[in-house]
């Protein structure tokens, strides 16, 4: 695996951008704590996955294809 992107549910954007443009909201009262993004990162050399309960993650997989010999004569 040469690259690994995570991308929205319907896979036509990438996260990053879709969570600049996510609209931020103005409420009246006092500010709610920050929720905690489940699902970290995802580190390109150890290439693990974490996913929390009832969570989606898409992702696109860039790869080298590597093709093996095998014997048709059998």
């Amino acid at each position: 695996i040469n690259k690994i992107t995570e991308m929205n549910l319907s896979a036509n954007q990438e996260r990053a951008t879709m969570e600049k443009k996510r609209l931020v909201w103005k409420v009246e009262g006092a500010p709610r704590p920050e929720t905690v993004l489940r699902g970290g990162p995802v580190d390109p050399v150890k290439l693990i996955v974490e996913l929390g309960p009832m969570e989606i993650r898409t992702f696109v997989l860039m790869f080298d294809y590597i093709f093996l010999y095998t014997d048709d004569s059998m």
